[in-house]
């Protein structure tokens, strides 16, 4: 995996502790290696899913 794109509704800055807490747990679900890819967060007023909160778009080689 080459990156990890986060966007996020409601973000502030006291919510990355959370916010770690639950990419780590998922990392660990999907068997996501550490250190993680570069990744961005970008905060947005909405998504498609009006109750989602997190959505993550990665990006991949595959051979």
């Amino acid at each position: 995996m080459l990156r990890l794109t986060f966007y996020v509704t409601r973000w502030s800055p006291e919510k990355i502790d959370d916010f770690m807490a639950g990419v780590e747990s998922a990392a660990e679900e999907i068997g996501l290696r550490f250190p993680t890819p570069p990744a961005s967060l970008i905060g947005v007023e909405f998504l498609f899913e009006p109750d989602v909160l997190v959505e993550v778009e990665a990006t991949a080689i595959l051979d």
